[in-house]
């Protein structure tokens, strides 16, 4: 079971595209476009129509994914010959407002590319020539006399390659390979069929800038000019795949994108048509599949019923396979409780995937797992430990055909309500093992690039990833395409995350796409503006503040508690040590200066050259549990600090307020300090919430009504016109809503565990903030108005550690962003809870976004293991 046969026809297909593009820009206007294509040979592998027109010059300048496939070195040579031949002033005019179509063929052990361009008008051959030799002194002008008819060659000095030209029928033909044109001259060479151009054109969207015909049958010459090896019976099915495809290109910076029609012919001995007559359906067992999965084939069916009478008829064609349905038979006769419960208990996805080791295993979605449990003493031996094996051989393969061939009487287990099957145990038990710890593709950075361009409705998805797959490409391509896959300096195979095939049925044809997710250079997190060094990791996230009217600054403290003042362009401003790890975040009040705590016990306020303020940094009782807040009591600014049951008071030069009660609290203080008409407003773990006067006595506590355990923060819902409302959850998923004169009230959040943590801040334009959830693996952002009804929410296949990250977007509004530590990704969402494009992004958990500088971009401020703040502009 190689994947070697699909990799190899996409990435022909992306080496096309590469080159095409290096001739571009010569043209608008739509001639006969039938007449070119007739020349062609019947062999041809594909061919490739693009628009002339200046703006796909702009659409696809400095396109990397091509650079990366093409080769930098045939890239070079390629956009040479375009502009000193096709760009030429002496051909220009000649061939503006033509038709380019850039065809593959097979020369001796290689494959060489033609050029086929009409004329806008005849030229007489003296014309030719004379305008040939009017070309650029960097060119060897020569002619040939081949079948009648004179052929050009064209050599720079500073290549190896020499360019064959001839002009017939009023097109200009142009390759590096002799023999290719002399196939094209030949009438008696078989060419094109008539059918096969007209589908091309049929099919050919003309508002894309780049479309592809592919003939099916060429699958085979392509597996022999790439494979080293024989296919495995897992591949043979695309290459029985008869028909043809058009695809047209959807231009994305970082990726191939082709989307097009495939017609199939001599359907019957193909597997894969089987699925041509099926509707398109959501296909989830991705997210089964282990981290090191090399690739997969996924399927899907939208009438089971339909399908296993197609599959029987299929493998009743098929040679050799009898004595399969006959053993079937034979087990649904004599006992047919155990084939009609199975015919029940399963479902219509299914899936294969290979692992970067070569071992394989099989998914397969269950329509009634009660139903397979009651059976499962009879359809299978119990291997111990909820793993059992198939009594019967080749059960899978008669139901599911040839996507489960390699399985005849595999180990299974089952997870949710997914069947998991190997060939041996112990590639189970590490299944379950990496399940276990989440270890899955989803979780990867790559794939979720990967989900976001490419859909989940299909009914078959191939899936490569380039470095799962690396060993299995180097051992199954030939020598010369191996070695260029290896190849970093000349070639960029290795920046692609992927390549993936989806087909989606059609009234039994297919919908057809082919994706390349590319790591391109312009995308965020690849090419910072600037690093800055620390010694040591970061133990706080990146803040931007003001330093004057005219600039901002960055801080950020590292592990030896040195803070370090950055400028927005990366340069250092200054650093200092302070005493202690900064606890809660640092605050910038309205004359500029930062407010800190420290749990050495410190409260620092310092200007923005770093330069502390008359009466700071000061001692505090005890270590502080909470970022500092400023609050204007009685007409004075007064700075409140968070102990561990009681709150302690300073005016702005660091005295200790004088009438200050510091009355302790039932419990401990709860993240949250509010000002609510003059008064000062706390929450504690009792459940209970005080409000205090501005001597700090208290003046009212409202209680939970039963006890409960309360952790999370306190949010503050204010009202010019109503009474202030402040709102937490308790650890059994309860809402409270606590006011003066209403009381307590209490609402149950359904879904909620003990392991929940609530955080309150304004996400969107709502005069309410919004509470964000983070429950395990989970993200829910809920509105905090009349109700609780959930705005929002996001899985994720590890667990989130760290608080959310906030950044200021307005005066009022704050932006989201996550990390998950545990596979360094991170993200930031928008308003409507859409993952920000670019992102997610891997980094360290610490890390800023948004605006570095007054009027400057957004850029994403975050650090890696090599302890440096890498800035990338957005």
């Amino acid at each position: 079971m190689k994947g070697t046969i699909i990799v190899s026809v996409v990435l022909f297909i992306a080496v096309v595209a590469a080159s095409i593009f290096y001739f571009t820009g010569l043209g608008s206007a739509q001639k006969d476009m039938t007449k070119p294509l007739t020349f062609l040979p019947d062999e041809t592998l594909l061919i490739a129509a693009f628009k002339n027109e200046e703006t796909t010059d702009n659409i696809f300048k400095d396109y990397e994914v091509f650079d990366a496939l093409l080769g930098f070195e045939q890239k070079d040579n390629i956009d040479d010959l375009k502009q000193q031949l096709m760009r030429s002033p002496a051909l220009t005019s000649h061939l503006s407002g033509t038709e380019v179509y850039v065809s593959f063929h097979h020369v001796d052990k290689s494959i060489e590319m033609l050029f086929t361009i009409p004329t806008v008008e005849p030229l007489k051959n003296n014309a030719v020539n004379n305008t040939l030799a009017q070309l650029s002194d960097k060119y060897q002008f020569t002619t040939l006399d081949t079948l009648g008819q004179r052929i050009f060659a064209l050599r720079a000095d500073s290549s190896d390659i020499t360019w064959y030209a001839a002009y017939h029928a009023d097109i200009f033909f142009v390759s590096p390979a002799l023999p290719i044109l002399e196939k094209v001259l030949d009438k008696r060479h078989p060419k094109l069929s008539r059918q096969q151009i007209n589908f091309f054109l049929e099919h050919t969207n003309r508002n894309v800038p780049l479309s592809f015909y592919f003939s099916h049958q060429q699958i085979d010459s392509l597996s022999k000019k790439f494979q080293r090896n024989r296919p495995g019976d897992f591949m043979k099915q695309f290459m029985g795949l008869d028909g043809q495809s058009t695809w047209n290109i959807n231009y994305k910076q970082d990726a191939l994108m082709l989307t097009g029609e495939s017609e199939l012919s001599k359907t019957e001995k193909s597997y894969l048509a089987l699925f041509a007559s099926q509707q398109k359906t959501t296909q989830r067992l991705y997210q089964y599949f282990p981290a090191n999965t090399a690739l997969y084939l996924e399927y899907s069916v939208s009438d089971l019923r339909h399908y296993r009478q197609d599959l029987e008829k299929y493998l009743t064609s098929k040679p050799n396979q009898k004595r399969i349905l006959d053993q079937l038979e034979n087990t649904r006769s004599s006992r047919p409780k155990i084939i009609t419960g199975f015919e029940a208990a399963v479902g219509n996805e299914f899936a294969t995937a290979e692992l970067n080791n070569g071992d394989y295993l099989g998914f397969l979605s269950l329509r009634d797992s009660s139903a397979l449990d009651g059976m499962l003493p009879e359809l299978a031996e119990n291997a111990g430990d909820g793993v059992y094996r198939f009594k019967y051989e080749h059960l899978l393969y008669a139901y599911y055909g040839d996507a489960f061939q390699t399985f005849q009487r595999p180990y299974f287990t089952i997870v949710d309500d997914v069947l998991v099957f190997a060939n041996q145990s112990a590639t189970l038990n590490n299944y379950r093992r990496q399940r276990q710890n989440s270890d899955l593709l989803v979780g990867t950075l790559g794939f979720k690039n990967y989900q976001r361009m490419q859909g989940d409705e299909a009914n078959v998805t191939f899936f490569l990833h380039t470095k799962n797959a690396g060993r299995m490409l180097n051992n199954n391509l030939v020598r010369p395409f191996a070695q260029n896959f290896r190849n970093t300096e000349k070639f960029g195979y290795q920046d692609f995350y992927s390549w993936s095939v989806q087909l989606m049925g059609n009234g039994g044809d297919f919908i057809s796409s082919i994706y390349g997710i590319y790591k391109s250079s312009t995308a965020l997190g690849a090419s910072p503006e600037w690093t800055y060094s620390f010694d040591n990791r970061l133990i706080t996230r990146p803040y931007v503040f003001e330093h004057s009217d005219t600039s901002q600054f960055i801080l950020a403290q590292e592990q030896d508690h040195t803070i370090h003042a950055i400028h927005p362009t990366g340069k250092k401003m200054w650093s200092t040590v302070f005493s202690g790890r900064v606890i809660g975040d640092m605050i910038q009040i309205p004359d500029r200066s930062i407010l800190l705590v420290t749990d050495r016990n410190r409260l620092y306020r310092f200007d923005p050259n770093g330069d502390g303020l008359p009466g700071f940094s000061l001692g505090l009782p005890e270590e502080p549990t909470a970022s500092p807040v400023v609050l204007t009591i009685d007409r004075r600014d007064v700075i409140l600090v968070s102990l561990s049951d009681r709150l302690v008071a300073y005016d702005m030069e660091g005295n200790a307020l004088s009438n200050w009660s510091s009355i302790p609290v039932s419990g401990r203080l709860l993240p949250g300090i509010f000002l609510a008409k003059d008064e000062i407003v706390v929450g504690s773990t009792s459940g209970k919430v005080y409000y205090f006067n501005s001597s700090g006595q208290i003046t009212q506590e409202i209680a939970a009504p039963n006890e409960a355990t309360f952790k999370n923060s306190l949010g503050h819902i204010s009202s010019a016109s109503a009474e202030d409302v402040f709102v937490t959850t308790d650890a059994s998923g309860n809402y409270y809503r606590y006011s003066k004169s209403g009381g307590v009230s209490k609402t149950a959040i359904a879904g909620l565990s003990q392991n929940h943590r609530a955080f309150f801040a304004s996400l969107s334009a709502s005069n309410a903030p919004d509470m964000i959830v983070i429950d395990d693996s989970k993200l829910g952002v809920y509105q905090t108005t009349d109700s609780t009804a959930l705005r929002y929410s996001q899985g994720f296949t590890k667990d989130i550690y760290s608080a959310p990250m906030l950044f200021p977007i307005s005066q009022t509004t704050m932006q989201l962003g996550i990390s998950i530590p545990s596979n360094n990704l991170i993200y930031v969402f928008t308003e409507n809870g859409g993952v920000l494009d670019g992102f997610p992004v891997e980094s360290l958990p610490l890390f800023y976004y948004g605006r570095i500088n007054y009027n400057s971009d957004n850029y994403l401020l975050s650090t890696k293991r090599d302890h440096k703040l890498y800035a990338y502009k957005h």
